[in-house]
């Protein structure tokens, strides 16, 4: 092939993966700005019955979303893996069928996506499955153990509610599209004319399945949180563009670094 194909094309990929980068980043530093109530700043001027009555509510919401939340993690969970599975084995059945390298790539490369997907479900916390079980194994037997286990229980529904905000957001569905729009440019550029279903299926798959998993998403954890805050303290407010997921993201020599706090 000659030089200056090469290199276009490899201009070419590198463009729209900047492109593709530009809107990731857009959708993540423009999060919707809104004043909700300091849902902390107070627990410590409520009464006993008060503090009873938030802990409740805080418990009685998180069980109610625990069977959704439950069941969306590890559905959806065993579907990444099950498809990251078939598809390994679809990348090894083509390099013995002496399908070419386009076929093992396309394969490899969405089972890697995959694995990657599965593996997110294992590591980011999951208060909405647990939380409600863990509040009440705080202690309660005093007014001081009360407000401790009202400021815990406000900080496992808070969390809750990051997490599911960002498993309901777009960060999924972009990030999605641009590593499908990635192996797609790459398989379609390198194999001209080979495999052209593959090809979109590596364009369209990603964002599709990442699309029904966000759109499936549990919120009841982020609709409470919501809704507690108009409870918890009265004529206290704050910038609720504080309380979402924190990204870290750096580049150097030695490597790469991305990580999500919540």
């Amino acid at each position: 092939m000659p030089e200056h194909h090469h290199h276009l094309r490899n201009s070419t990929i590198q463009r729209i993966a900047a492109i593709l980068a530009c809107a990731l980043a857009f959708t993540l530093l423009t999060p919707p700005r809104a004043d909700a109530q300091d849902a902390f700043s107070c627990i410590e001027e409520l009464d006993d019955d008060q503090v009873r009555y938030r802990i409740r509510y805080i418990e009685n919401k998180l069980e109610d979303g625990k069977k959704h939340a439950t069941r969306w993690r590890y559905t959806w969970m065993s579907l990444w893996l099950a498809a990251g599975g078939g598809m390994t084995y679809a990348a090894v059945a083509s390099s013995r069928d002496g399908n070419g390298d386009q076929d093992r790539f396309a394969w490899a490369y969405m089972a890697a996506g995959a694995y990657l997907v599965a593996t997110t479900h294992m590591f980011i916390p999951a208060p909405g499955v647990w939380g409600a079980k863990r509040i009440r194994r705080q202690d309660d037997s005093t007014e001081l153990a009360r407000m401790a286990k009202l400021e815990y229980a406000t900080n496992v529904l808070k969390k809750g509610s990051a997490v599911q905000s960002f498993n309901s957001g777009a960060f999924g569905v972009v990030t999605a599209t641009i590593y499908g729009s990635i192996g797609g440019i790459i398989k379609a550029t390198q194999w001209t004319g080979r495999t052209k279903g593959l090809t979109s299926a590596m364009f369209l798959g990603p964002a599709i399945s990442m699309g029904l998993q966000t759109a499936t998403a549990p919120t009841e954890a982020a609709k409470a949180y919501e809704a507690y805050r108009g409870i918890a303290c009265s004529s206290k407010y704050y910038d609720t563009h504080e309380d979402g997921p924190e990204f870290d993201f750096s580049v150097s020599p030695a490597g790469g670094n991305f990580s999500i706090k919540f």
